[in-house]
């Protein structure tokens, strides 16, 4: 079973939304005409674009902007509605301008591809990208007979982030004699791991290390050493 160690998202079961902008906002630190409807010194304006959608292929996209004064939503535009709407004196005044405004009515229909439609064309894009891990399997130490050693399991460069790796002990999972894991994010949209095992080395016994991860067709097994192959676990 391999782990998740962030929620996916399941396209074809839920519906969820994509949010291209949850913000940005303006720091007014001038007295404007705003005063009469909120006296303060200083102002917080919002422009929020939200793009929503449950269908992969995007044909229930919904594109809204929305106009946040001080925490207050002065005006909105909704794709579905094709227009801005107001929600004050001074919001409504707002939604008659910028629907009389030719230019802008025509830029907010565009946006809807531009903006919603193709970057989550590229959001689903990479959800859907497989990089399988590169993965090695080598003592942190002179390994010797007899003697307590750790071994040490590395997946590399994979993409997404889910991933279980294990221990495999004549072909047995091994959980108990794990020292740790290490999950690491790369920054670079892949990710790596690493699994240590505490063992004393014995003939007769291969051990191995074991990974599963979606860009893989089949769980990745790799034995460890070429001479040092065999061990038995403390017990």
């Amino acid at each position: 079973m391999i782990y998740d160690f962030l929620i996916k998202i399941n396209f074809y079961r839920i519906a969820w939304i994509f949010v291209m902008f949850v913000a940005y906002s303006l720091l007014l630190i001038t007295k404007i005409h705003y005063n009469s409807l909120f006296p303060s010194d200083v102002y917080v304006f919002q422009d929020i674009d939200e793009c929503e959608f449950s269908k992969e292929d995007l044909s229930d996209m919904v594109y809204t902007v929305k106009l946040v004064f001080n925490q207050k939503l002065l005006c909105s535009y909704d794709s579905r509605l094709g227009k801005y709407v107001g929600y004050d004196e001074y919001g409504i005044r707002n939604a008659e301008h910028y629907n009389n405004q030719t230019w802008k009515m025509k830029q907010q229909k565009e946006e809807l591809e531009t903006i919603c439609r193709a970057n989550a064309r590229l959001y689903i894009k990479s959800e859907k990208r497989k990089v399988p891990p590169v993965v090695t399997v080598r003592s942190n130490s002179k390994a010797r007979y007899g003697q307590l050693t750790t071994l040490e399991c590395h997946a590399y460069d994979f993409y997404p982030q889910a991933i279980n790796v294990t221990w495999l002990l004549d072909g047995s999972e091994v959980t108990g004699d794990v020292v740790s894991t290490e999950f690491m994010d790369n920054g670079d949209w892949s990710y790596q791991m690493h699994s240590y095992l505490e063992l004393v080395l014995h003939r007769g016994v291969p051990v191995s290390c074991r990974v599963e991860h979606s860009g893989l067709e089949e769980p990745l097994v790799t034995l460890w050493g070429e001479t040092f192959n065999n061990v038995v676990l403390i017990k």
